[in-house]
């Protein structure tokens, strides 16, 4: 299928939707073009962790969500706090003391007078919140149906150069069947802590479209619907969805904060379930869930079947699956051979007791693999997952005493081995909060998906003690560190013996005034990596030492001009050998007085000894795109946004991002390299809004 029949698909299933959701009272509130500070740290550490970029945007989308549906602080609870994702359990539990102490607050500037609010932190939340009617609204099911919002987004991208994988000779075909379009589509209804329905539809670059393994047309299709608070019932889930619990040592397939400048975001909170609405083709059951609620009991149940996609072997006429891939990458032949080759079904559920200031509960999972997982046994994975069975179940807890919050959880995998963390956050003096978490993760602790707090990200083979301060030293000048000391009891990826590490942290920030915010960040991490030693054929575990020192400007010049600059320096030091990098890019901003445009941009310029000194950035990119710049080598990178409102309904975005290797003759390895020394990327995106009644 060539590109206009994807074209006018698009075109044909854009059209319809508009006029079916036409005719309704329009929404013109200012979505929210870009993450809070704290999530974009999460997104770049979780990029230099996994060396993958997070398709999920649920807490983007909930943040816009708020702004329109703003929180009643004087009715919410810790819950609905949680769902902001911007306040720590300390401010959290802080402030519903505070509420308990003195009643409701009679306008949202008394959010100066709680402890730990402190202006930052109020100018974080603010646009989510409200004070206002003091009574908790009684909805009809009528009323979840029709007064939340709804949203259709349509996202196009492609490269302007041709990567390898689509070149073709006379006598071989491409190895990717698909065009270079990548695609995304997504219809959502969204009223807020009550209701949520809609669908996904994704097409990744060099998938094909209605031929060859995706005759159905997108090669990703996702479908949910969500009710939360009606009657007894807390949450029921339908479709995709995500399981959520304690502190992610059993099952956590949201978003996790992990070390980073939010030093103070060391446990995991949520819902237990949630509606599934990103693009990403892992993280999520298929199936139903319950949770019902009885005074200060809950109850969850779920059950999920899926197929995942796995490379698979056959011994003795009996096949097996080697490995489960969480890609979602169904190009080439081999890649669409390996799709839904493992049948995964999971049940589990969830009790819980809640008290007015503690809780605890219990969590079991089970997971059924057909047919039966054998991965090919290597020394530092011999302690994996194999077989077809794995369950689960653990006990977690959290609760407050004056200014002291605990957290943690304890989980046994059907092997016998263990899984614990143990946390504390607290406020020392008005001006002084500390965090410490402790983790004790078994090497032959078992979770298909565990997202617990720790240095690596599998939840497996590793001992630590975390400890972090912020410390507000005056009303404009802050400091944030931690130091976290680890231990690996068994051999790792790049590691071929046990290990220890540690990893110190340390921020500065400073807001001279209303419009200006400067920050100075250095960061230290050491810790063993297989090196190839002088004289030695073979690579043999080595200490190797990492340092970040970042400095960042940011002023608002203006009503419509925003600047901000950056310069980071990287070296990574192994074997007595040092590699270094540095980074400076310059960011601008603008928004039109009387036309509905805004613009931006960034010019970088970067240079680098090696992959090794690499650094992070994230991106200003199109409305829930979470994009993040991985800088080796030496180049420019620079881009170009463009946002037209075309009217209160309907807004549009333009993208242009080009990286630039000078004296390169090429860029990128395997199917996806490209001639030349520059690569291109072209996004296009509209949103069309529609607001409840």
């Amino acid at each position: 299928m060539d590109m206009a029949t994807i074209r006018s698909a698009i075109c044909g299933v854009t059209g319809c939707l508009l006029l079916l959701l036409g005719g309704r009272k329009a929404w013109a509130r200012q979505q929210e073009e870009t993450l809070p500070q704290a999530m974009e740290n999460n997104l770049e550490n979780e990029a230099a962790g996994t060396e993958t970029v997070s398709e999920d945007d649920t807490q983007w989308q909930t943040l816009n969500a708020l702004a329109r549906h703003k929180i009643q602080l004087n009715t919410a609870d810790e819950a609905t706090l949680q769902s902001i994702g911007l306040l720590t359990p300390l401010q959290i539990s802080q402030f519903l003391r505070y509420r308990t102490l003195l009643g409701d607050l009679l306008s949202i500037y008394e959010l100066q007078a709680v402890p730990g609010f402190e202006p930052d932190v109020i100018r974080r939340v603010l646009p989510y919140v409200t004070v206002g009617d003091d009574l908790a609204p009684h909805y009809t099911l009528r009323d979840y149906t029709q007064k939340g919002d709804h949203s259709f987004l349509l996202r196009y991208a492609r490269a302007a150069e041709k990567a390898k994988g689509y070149l073709h000779t006379d006598s071989t075909l491409p190895a990717y069947r698909g065009s270079p379009e990548k695609v995304f589509m997504r219809y959502r209804y969204s009223f807020p802590r009550y209701m949520s329905w809609g669908i996904v539809m994704e097409k990744d670059a060099g998938e094909a479209f209605f031929k060859g393994a995706q005759k159905q047309g997108f090669d990703f299709y996702s479908a949910h619907i969500f009710i939360r608070n009606y009657r007894k019932i807390k949450a029921l889930a339908l479709g995709d969805y995500t399981v959520n619990m304690g502190q992610g040592l059993l099952n956590w397939q949201g978003q996790a904060y992990g070390k980073g400048a939010s030093v103070m975001q060391v446990k995991r909170e949520g819902e237990v379930l949630r509606p599934y609405t990103s693009p990403g083709e892992f993280y999520f059951f298929r199936g139903a869930a319950v949770t019902l609620q009885q005074k200060r009991w809950e109850l969850t149940a779920f059950a999920s079947f899926r197929k995942q996609d796995a490379s698979t072997d056959t011994l003795m006429d009996e096949v097996t699956a080697a490995s489960i891939i969480s890609s979602g990458y169904h190009r080439t032949v081999t890649e669409a051979a390996k799709r839904g080759q493992v049948q995964q079904v999971s049940v589990g559920g969830n009790i819980r007791y809640q008290a007015a200031r503690w809780q605890v509960g219990g969590n079991v999972t089970s997971h059924h693999l057909t047919p039966v997982l054998q991965k090919e046994t290597a020394p530092y994975n011999q302690f994996d997952f194999n077989g077809n069975q794995l369950t689960a179940a653990s006990i977690d807890y959290s609760g407050s005493w004056k200014n002291v919050h605990l957290f943690g959880e304890a989980a046994l995998s059907s092997n016998g081995k263990l899984a614990i963390v143990q946390g504390l956050l607290t406020s020392v003096a008005p001006a002084v909060d500390v965090a410490i978490a402790y983790r004790y993760y078994d090497k032959g602790y078992q979770s298909l998906y565990a997202k617990g707090f720790g240095d690596g990200y599998r939840t497996v083979n590793e001992q630590g003690i975390y400890t972090a301060v912020t410390l507000k030293i005056t009303s404009r000048l802050k400091a944030d560190a931690y130091a976290d000391v680890f231990h690996f009891p068994w051999l790792k990826y790049r590691s071929n013996a046990p290990s220890y590490g540690k990893d110190f942290f340390v921020q500065g920030s400073y807001v001279p005034g209303k419009t200006m915010i400067l920050l100075l960040r250095y960061n230290y991490r050491q810790g063993a990596e297989n090196v190839l030693l002088p004289e030695n054929p073979v690579k043999v575990p080595a200490e190797v030492t990492s340092r970040h020192i970042r400095f960042q400007w940011s002023i608002k010049v203006n009503k419509q001009l925003d600047v901000k600059t950056r310069i980071e320096y990287s070296s990574y030091e192994a074997a007595g050998e040092m590699q270094q990098g540095w980074m400076i890019y310059q960011d601008a901003s603008y928004r039109f007085i009387h036309l509905p445009v805004s613009i931006g941009g960034r010019l970088s310029r970067f240079q680098t000894s090696s992959y090794d000194s690499r650094i992070y950035a994230t991106e200003s990119s199109v409305l829930y795109e979470n994009a993040v710049s991985q800088l080796y080598g030496e180049g420019w990178q620079y881009y170009l946004n463009i946002k037209w409102k075309v009217s209160r309904r309907l807004a549009c975005w333009a993208r242009c991002h080009q990286s630039r290797y000078p004296g390169q003759t090429r860029i990128g390895s395997g199917n996806d390299v490209v001639a030349g020394d520059k690569k291109t990327l072209l996004q296009f995106q509209l949103q069309y809004l529609i607001a409840g009644k």
